[in-house]
């Protein structure tokens, strides 16, 4: 845990560096050196979901000891990214950087870590692959953050359509419901998943999920409407 830590400040510290350097921040943790390392890590936590997808379908079951060992490391580097973005969120209100933290995206951590936590405790970790699909939105946080205060509408607009586009086309129509068949798959075919079985609460989790990713796309066209 300590490892993956380190490494998340240490890209943080990283575009901090960068951009004071540049001229553009001064404030170790700000949020652009900040959503930048947003931007690289649910980059690659997608890119890495992607990659592997049509393996979770070649073992179900996770009977494969080396695949799982890959998905569980994978697991914890996801895990530990949201315990981390918690942390730096509570600490830019603490130092002021941020007057509050977005309830909504509060809420969505909170959810995030409680649900990787029950993945855990149930060893269903090709799940946690379907889920690193999800965060291929956020790839573009650091992008729009810098268009804005360079003033780049054109470029910041972009950046807000793909972020519509990949919640609705993406997580929406496409992740949560195959998301849901898959867990029902597993769950029906795995003799060592069968007993976790619990569609009720998956059920509730997705909708807690789409509710809000609707008030995000609501945000986004009104954004989109503003400029």
């Amino acid at each position: 845990m300590l490892y993956n830590l380190f490494f998340l400040h240490g890209i943080s510290l990283f575009f901090y560096l960068l951009f004071d350097h540049l001229k553009i921040e001064h404030v170790v943790l700000g949020n652009l050196s900040f959503n930048f390392m947003r931007s690289v890590i649910c980059g690659s936590i997608a890119l890495y979901s992607y990659q592997n997808y049509s393996k979770i379908f070649d073992d179900k079951c996770l009977e494969n000891d080396k695949f799982k060992n890959q998905l569980v490391l994978f697991h914890d580097r996801f895990l530990h990214y949201f315990i981390y973005d918690l942390f730096v969120m509570m600490y830019q209100v603490y130092v002021k950087i941020n007057k509050s933290i977005r309830i909504d995206l509060l809420m969505h951590h909170l959810l995030a870590i409680f649900i990787l936590t029950y993945i855990s405790r149930n060893e269903m970790y090709n799940i946690t692959l379907l889920i690193g699909l999800s965060e291929g939105m956020s790839f573009v946080s650091g992008f729009k953050l810098l268009s804005n205060k360079l003033g780049l509408k054109k470029y910041s607009n972009i950046c807000i359509r793909v972020r519509v586009g990949y919640l609705f086309f993406i997580r929406m129509l496409f992740l949560w419901p195959s998301l849901l068949y898959f867990y029902y798959q597993i769950t029906n075919e795995c003799e060592k998943f069968k007993k976790e079985k619990n569609i009720q609460l998956v059920c509730f989790f997705i909708g807690v999920i789409v509710m809000n990713e609707i008030k995000w796309i609501r945000s986004g066209l009104k954004e989109l409407n503003r400029i």
